[in-house]
């Protein structure tokens, strides 16, 4: 079976996250360290990573990753800071969409006009978490000793910048009121995994937990252990979704995007063709990271891994 990649920024996403897994042990690809184990009641390997803060590095990591264990979909969890009036701490927020708010034009007279992105999620993924996380059932996975709260859920946007917002009065609250009204948390990973999956093709899912409302107070709230509550909330909701996840045969099944070829038991993967090349030849195509290209008559093919 293959396994599901899951991220976190801090040690106390990580630690979270690893209380989920059977007899974890110490593995790596290109320098960095992760740990993999089975997933509890289920037979479901994982590999957990701490990458860091940052959506340039979760971005590079994950493709690094990805191409070292071969998931079949990547999650991040972690905690984040709160934006709307209706979320308590602990409560879940799973992305139905990623903003990466911050990119912008400056023009003559001080006008900021924003160039924002989005993506958003699997949709496979994304089904499995309404259905994982609906009802109370998932509360069994939250660990013992993690507080008597009962996090509600909530599928909604999700801001990812390279500030850390802990203001009610900065530029940043503004503009996100102004232009990304619908998004309920702000963090600083997850465009960076959007951006990266949507290159590849990979699934991916944003699962946090609020540890504070980014309004000057986050000192005082993470002083009441609200970052450890959050975390654990996030990584109960985090292995619920994995668990309810179908197997590799069910998987494998799906109906193949339009221009790609699924491998046996393998989310599709990009496939494109091109008919002509420059002096004759032909690219006869680019799979799985391999491009061969035959220069004409009497031209060895040459390939690029």
């Amino acid at each position: 079976m293959r396994p599901v990649l899951v991220l976190t920024a801090i040690s106390v996403e990580f630690n979270a996250m690893r209380e989920h897994l059977i007899d974890p042990e110490w593995a790596a690809h290109g320098g960095t360290r992760c740990e993999t184990g089975l997933l509890e009641g289920t037979g479901r390997p994982v590999v957990l990573a701490e990458l860091g803060p940052g959506n340039i590095r979760t971005g590079v990591l994950a493709e690094q990753l990805r191409t070292g264990f071969d998931p079949a979909a990547i999650l991040f969890t972690g905690v984040a800071g709160g934006l709307k009036d209706d979320l308590a701490l602990g409560d879940v927020v799973v992305g139905d969409k990623i903003y990466a708010f911050e990119a912008a034009k400056h023009v003559p007279g001080g006008e900021e006009l924003t160039r924002p992105s989005a993506w958003h999620p699997s949709h496979l993924l994304l089904q499995t978490a309404r259905h994982s996380l609906r009802g109370t059932e998932w509360y069994g996975r939250i660990k013992p000793g993690r507080g008597t709260v009962e996090p509600a859920v909530h599928i909604k946007p999700i801001a990812a910048g390279e500030v850390l917002l802990n203001a009610v009065d900065s530029r940043v609250r503004e503009l996100l009121h102004r232009q990304f009204n619908d998004a309920a948390a702000i963090e600083t990973e997850s465009a960076g995994l959007a951006a990266a999956a949507a290159l590849t093709g990979t699934e991916t899912l944003t699962i946090r937990a609020i540890s504070d409302f980014a309004d000057g107070n986050k000192s005082a709230a993470d002083a009441t252990g609200s970052q450890h509550l959050a975390a654990a909330h996030a990584a109960a909701a985090t292995a619920a979704v994995i668990a309810g996840l179908p197997s590799d045969e069910e998987w494998g099944k799906r109906p193949a995007a339009a221009g790609s070829e699924p491998g046996e038991g393998k989310p599709a993967r990009q496939y494109h063709q091109v008919n002509k090349a420059v002096g004759k030849g032909t690219v006869y195509g680019v799979q799985n990271g391999s491009l061969t290209v035959n220069l004409g008559a009497g031209s060895p093919d040459h390939e690029r891994g």
